[in-house]
């Protein structure tokens, strides 16, 4: 089933047909070249495109398939944006290549494939601009449209890299990390961030899962998932609910200044310095706790501020008690220590650290 050289498909059906669906003997005659067939599968007798999909609408995987009679199916990696079934991450063998690599599979709905056209442009940009593979992105290596009955699945290989700095932090028992590498870690993402806002590219989901190690034991990183980014002038629905965009406000690239000082202090701590909350009320609060209330120059301007806010005095609304009975009150003033961290966080997005800004603090 493995081959050394490709097959042309009329070769590949006559000497593999007897192990593939008459869907894929058909469909393999539209591919160039075959590399991989594999194991014999069953389509559980599902509708969706030729009993291929579930009803989400996700693409069923079988370790030891193919994917594009190219990418032998090894095992999953993870899952991506747009919630918890919508793509998956492959680890697959690209046989064409020998070597391994991820395999985002995209859910074969319109909403999911248009906005991973957008990531499959912009990685296309992002990968075209950095030929040397020097600011830390993970590298694309091609995408293409697998399974097509009316949509297929739009799916976009990369490198294969290591644990992201979640797992790392889980390896570390929470206990948080060393200020080395700590720093080591910033300077990269920086540089990331710099690179991206020269290219007006807004990434819009920072965050721990999406940092990668490139090999176990080493500080070097790369950033990943660009299933949420927009450029400067583009909006885009967002899953994860930043504080910009909780208060209706426009986001950009500060935003994710706003990210890496979150990432930077739970690398620190072992903790995310803002604990998750079970709504949007309770999200504000936990950013008010440790950062004070808002400036009222920026809630005058904030569509949504009504709705957490007095708009008379632009007092924090009070926030009941959580389902484990926390309550979380505003602080009078900032707890946070004056530092590096400090210049990522503040309320107002033009008060933070530009990308180049970082790149020049004494910390850096």
């Amino acid at each position: 089933q493995q081959q050394q050289q490709p097959l042309s498909p009329a070769s590949a059906v006559r000497q593999w047909g007897h192990l593939l669906a008459p869907f894929e003997q058909c469909e393999m005659l539209s591919f160039e070249q075959v590399w991989f067939v594999g194991k014999p599968t069953e389509t559980g007798g599902a509708e969706l495109n030729h009993g291929y999909d579930d009803s989400r609408g996700d693409y069923i995987t079988v370790p030891g398939d193919h994917i594009a009679f190219r990418y032998e199916i090894i095992g999953g990696l993870g899952r991506g944006s747009f919630g918890q079934a919508s793509l998956g991450v492959l680890r697959c063998q690209d046989h064409a290549i020998g070597q391994a690599v991820a395999l985002k599979i995209i859910r074969n709905k319109k909403r999911f494939q248009k906005q991973a056209a957008v990531e499959a442009s912009i990685l296309a940009v992002l990968r075209e601009q950095d030929p040397d593979d020097s600011v830390n992105i993970v590298r694309t290596y091609s995408s293409f449209t697998f399974r097509q009955a009316k949509l297929g699945h739009l799916c976009i290989t990369f490198e294969l890299l290591s644990i992201n700095l979640y797992e790392y932090i889980k390896a570390c028992n929470f206990q948080g990390s060393s200020l080395v590498m700590i720093r080591r870690v910033a300077q990269q993402v920086v540089a990331t961030l710099r690179f991206l806002f020269r290219l007006n590219i807004v990434h819009c989901d920072l965050k721990p899962e999406n940092i990668l190690l490139r090999e176990r034991g080493k500080t070097t990183v790369k950033v990943i998932d660009f299933g949420s980014s927009c450029y400067v002038d583009q909006r885009l629905w967002l899953r994860s609910r930043p504080m910009q965009v909780i208060l209706g406000l426009p986001y950009g690239p500060p935003i994710d200044m706003w990210s890496l000082g979150c990432i930077l202090a739970e690398l620190l701590t072992g903790q995310p310095i803002f604990p998750a909350g079970e709504d949007e009320k309770e999200q504000l609060a936990c950013i008010m706790e440790l950062l004070g209330p808002p400036p009222r120059s920026l809630l005058e301007t904030a569509p949504r501020a009504n709705l957490f806010f007095d708009s008379g005095t632009w007092a924090p609304l009070a926030c009941p008690p959580n389902s484990r009975g926390k309550t979380h009150r505003p602080s009078s003033r900032l707890s946070y220590p004056p530092t590096f961290l400090q210049r990522c966080l503040h309320w107002e997005p033009q008060q933070r650290m530009t990308p180049e800004e970082a790149l020049q603090h004494p910390w850096i």
